[in-house]
């Protein structure tokens, strides 16, 4: 899926996580969102207020590969509102508690209005249960991402690197495994891997294979050679 960060700089050089607010809703971290029309307007928000240049910054993310690529990670995925999100988000924005132990949180976006009525809850007692009942803002229309670690961070830019690295690093890794399975020299597991249809495909970028990793090509180049 594609994810968008709006901001008012020309250009990101880098992301410097001590440098973002520590009092988001899934805390301190580098946030993107799947909804276009949502980075637009917080890019927009930070131009009226510090000016700048209006700029949407795209990222290619998939979960599959990324935890395939990265299995240490923690991660937080949120479906909806519920009371586990709604305490979650009150623990980042309200309290003055530890930083939580994730990696990557996902999830719905609590805006100004609702984090007024977490400060009710919080003044009222208000059961927890009633009170997540009672928040109106729709799940379904919010989205966002927070990369809270350089772990996570790492495994977002490695994701989108250019094309041509990407692709030189899964021939490495193809001809490795072929060498190890099936005895042959590097230079013939590079031949067989230049030579293979799903090679082919994988250098044509619309479809996008070279997103996937390296395991799921070889699975389908090894099938790709026992049809032959």
């Amino acid at each position: 899926m594609k994810l968008y960060h709006g901001t008012n700089l020309k250009f990101l050089k880098g992301v410097d996580l001590d440098k973002c607010p520590p009092d988001r809703d899934f805390g301190q971290g580098f946030y993107l969102t799947n909804i276009r029309k949502h980075a637009e307007e917080r890019a927009q928000a930070k131009f009226d207020k510090q000016g700048g240049e209006i700029n949407i910054i795209e990222y290619n993310f998939d979960w599959d590969a990324v935890i395939a690529a990265n299995s240490t990670l923690k991660i937080k995925r949120f479906e909806g509102v519920n009371v586990e999100w709604a305490l979650f988000i009150m623990h980042n924005r309200l309290q003055n508690k530890p930083k939580h132990e994730y990696d990557l949180v996902e999830g719905p976006v609590a805006d100004d209005k609702m984090f007024r009525q977490f400060e009710l809850f919080l003044s009222d007692n208000k059961g927890l249960q009633d009170f997540v009942k009672s928040l109106k803002y729709p799940p379904e229309d919010t989205h966002q991402i927070a990369f809270c670690t350089i772990p996570a961070l790492r495994a977002l830019f490695d994701y989108n690197e250019p094309p041509r690295y990407k692709i030189e690093a899964m021939v490495s890794e193809l001809s490795v495994a072929l060498m190890r399975d099936r005895g042959v020299s590097e230079v013939e597991a590079m031949y067989m891997v230049y030579n293979s249809n799903i090679f082919a495909q994988v250098l044509d970028k619309s479809t996008e294979l070279y997103l996937k990793s390296w395991t799921e090509i070889y699975q389908i180049l090894v099938q790709e050679f026992e049809v032959k």
